[in-house]
């Protein structure tokens, strides 16, 4: 009997994971924003299930905030009221606090004579961020942590350090993100083409690169002079190298820009505070002109 229970135990582990990989390939999805990317995964990336990103760090991060971001909002569509949370894990994974506010740009439409419309700062990302700080040579803690925040019911998606993790580790978080969205990040490669080689349980593997060709202002093309003295816009390729139940060309993977999009999309009502404020002085309008006509 005990030379039967690891071949019972492999069988277990591998019909949970087909389990996993059927409920993430047709379940909810969390659209990117990439038409192309979108269209080839079915709506969008699975809203359950463990999303592997390579690249370096701070490229891949700036790229997970945009996830993060649409992830909050969809969450918000589907379950309104619930205000679930999104947790960064290992210190490699935190953001920079004005990436976790959108519309603090004003967007430059109203420059030329076109209509603006007005929109606020949105911080809902900001306050439904939850920053965990593991010690980063401890692999176990930080796996633990990871998985903890994976099965929290109040947690609509995990931006994570998974970078070292074997195998084993992967599987395990693979289970674990059965109703989370799970956003790995594996860092940058060491040797070209390592992270085809690396095993691991994932339900999408991603390479993202700085997209250095197209970050210049289009109607600034036949102005040089001026353009070279314009900071140009930050853009990054993501490429969508693998998914479970979606077959892949190697030489033709589905690829899309990133730009922060983020910046300049705010909300079109008020904050609350705000609000109160304008009803206030309303009020004391209303009752200085009563005082006024009596």
């Amino acid at each position: 009997m005990r030379l039967e229970r690891p071949h019972l135990l492999a069988e277990c582990i591998a019909r949970l994971e087909r389990t996993c990989g059927e409920r993430g390939a047709g379940g909810p999805r969390v659209a990117t924003g990439w038409p192309a990317i979108d269209a080839h995964l079915g709506g969008g990336i699975a809203s359950a299930g463990l999303h592997e990103w390579w690249g370096a760090s701070e490229d891949v991060r700036a790229v997970l905030v945009q996830l993060a971001w649409r992830a909050v909002l969809q969450d918000d569509a589907e379950r309104p009221g619930q205000c679930r949370h999104v947790a960064w894990v290992g210190r490699a994974a935190w953001p920079s606090p004005d990436h976790l506010v959108r519309g603090l740009r004003a967007p430059l439409a109203g420059m030329f004579g076109a209509t603006r419309i007005p929109s606020w700062p949105d911080a809902r990302l900001h306050d439904r961020s939850i920053l965990v700080d593991v010690p980063a040579h401890d692999d176990g803690a930080r796996l633990w942590a990871i998985e903890q925040a994976a099965r929290c019911p109040g947690v609509c998606a995990v931006v994570a350090d998974g970078r070292g993790f074997p195998m084993p580790a992967t599987r395990r978080l693979q289970l674990a993100s059965s109703g989370t969205l799970l956003l790995s990040m594996r860092g940058p490669e060491r040797r070209a083409g390592e992270r085809r080689t690396v095993p691991s349980a994932c339900a999408t593997r991603w390479w993202v690169t700085p997209a250095s060709g197209i970050r210049e202002v289009p109607w600034l093309r036949a102005m040089h002079a001026l353009a070279a003295r314009i900071v140009p816009e930050p853009a990054w390729t993501v490429r969508l190298e693998r998914a479970k139940g979606v077959g892949i060309d190697p030489d033709a993977c589905p690829e899309a820009v990133a730009t922060e999009w983020w910046r300049t999309e705010g909300v079109p009502d008020a904050p609350a505070r705000v609000r109160r404020v304008r009803a206030h002085r309303v009020a004391r309008a209303a009752s200085l002109r009563e005082a006024r006509a009596s």
